[in-house]
């Protein structure tokens, strides 16, 4: 067994490795768990923006409807003053009214429960809930009056954020109770409630008369001055996202820019203009630059075919390319060293080989 001393340690260099070593764990840790963090984030973001600014609305629409069909809603000279003997009420005092019904099936004779000297808040709440009317309203405004049996059930059981302050806003939180069983099945409904309105929208403006009434609409929108610019954009944009045509990209290429020596990504999506094409004496592609880190905010160009390269790159690499800002290369593109002296020597090789096939096809033609 050697007895060789071992290599003096440098002072530092073991807590640098060790700081180096957490350091790069941790970033690891980092770049792993980033992604799905923020794809759930980004997910919960557009769940919520669509229930705030599609689903709730649909639904107040819907509840509104339904309290305005369905409601028990009366006015003062619909009602009576409670008869004698009628207990003061928690919370109303002798403030309430009822229906003249009540009072008519009350008589003079109306049989109390076995040990029960009079009238008593419970059994008001209990047998006369819906006859028993109590206001609803604010001061500024007339005064409306609603059973008693549907006050309580919003107030002390449903409980809703805000507490509605008119009798029709209390009749929306009594018609999502008892038309739908969960907050989901209203939202549920609202949704395919739209799905059907959007369908027969587009039914309608297909139509001869929809068109023309799409036209004028937009004719009194373009003339706004802060409408129009707003409203343009958006057309532009909803038009080329939901158009039946697709775009498709051909293929993936290089092109110099925004200087020469420069070389950017793209597709082309297309042959060029004729007039350009004209100028230039020579076939133009359209190509779509992407923008890192999102493609879809790229510009388009049209240059001349022979001033572009074709990538070996698909599309769905080359979109990894753009988004990660060039990080994720595909491994038959990494422009190593060995890598790129053995592309070198193919092209050359393929380069000889067509020159010399050129050279045979000219000397056999020659006299």
């Amino acid at each position: 067994m050697s007895n060789a001393p071992l290599p003096p340690v440098k002072p530092g260099s073991q807590s640098a490795s060790s700081g180096r070593s957490a350091t790069y764990f941790f970033l690891r840790g980092v770049a792993i768990t980033l992604p799905p963090v923020l794809t759930l984030l980004i997910l919960l973001w557009a769940v919520n923006g669509f229930n705030t600014y599609v689903i709730q609305p649909i639904n107040t629409v819907v509840r509104y409807s339904l309290a305005n069909w369905k409601n028990d809603i009366r006015t003062k000279d619909q009602l009576v003053s409670p008869p004698r003997g009628f207990p003061r009420l928690e919370n109303w005092d002798r403030n309430y009214l009822v229906t003249k019904e009540m009072v008519e099936d009350l008589g003079p004779g109306q049989d109390l429960p076995q040990g029960m000297t009079g009238i008593t808040p419970e059994w008001v709440h209990e047998k006369w809930g819906h006859d028993v009317f109590v206001p609803m309203g604010r001061a500024s405004g007339p005064v409306q009056y609603v059973p008693l049996a549907d006050h309580d059930l919003v107030f002390k059981d449903l409980r809703p954020q805000p507490l509605p302050t008119t009798a029709i806003g209390l009749y929306m939180e009594v018609a999502s109770e008892r038309n739908f069983s969960s907050w989901w099945l209203l939202s549920a409904v609202s949704l395919s409630m739209a799905i059907v309105a959007m369908y027969f929208i587009g039914r309608f403006v297909t139509a001869r008369i929809g068109k023309w009434f799409v036209r004028k609409l937009e004719g009194v929108l373009v003339r706004v001055p802060l409408v129009r610019n707003v409203y343009s954009t958006v057309k532009q944009v909803t038009d080329f996202v939901l158009s039946e045509r697709e775009v498709e990209f051909q293929r993936v290429v290089a092109l110099e820019y925004p200087r020469a020596g420069s070389w950017t990504l793209g597709f082309v999506t297309g042959e060029g203009m004729l007039d350009c094409a004209a100028v230039v004496r020579e076939p133009m592609v359209t190509v779509l630059v992407p923008t890192s880190p999102v493609p879809a905010g790229g510009f388009t160009v049209m240059v001349s075919r022979s001033s572009v390269i074709d990538l070996n790159l698909t599309i769905d690499q080359a979109v990894q390319f753009v988004v990660s800002c060039g990080v994720l290369i595909p491994p038959h593109q990494v422009a190593n060293r060995g890598a790129l002296e053995r592309e070198l020597h193919k092209r050359l090789e393929s380069a000889q080989v067509a020159a010399g096939a050129g050279a045979g096809v000219t000397n056999g033609n020659s006299p």
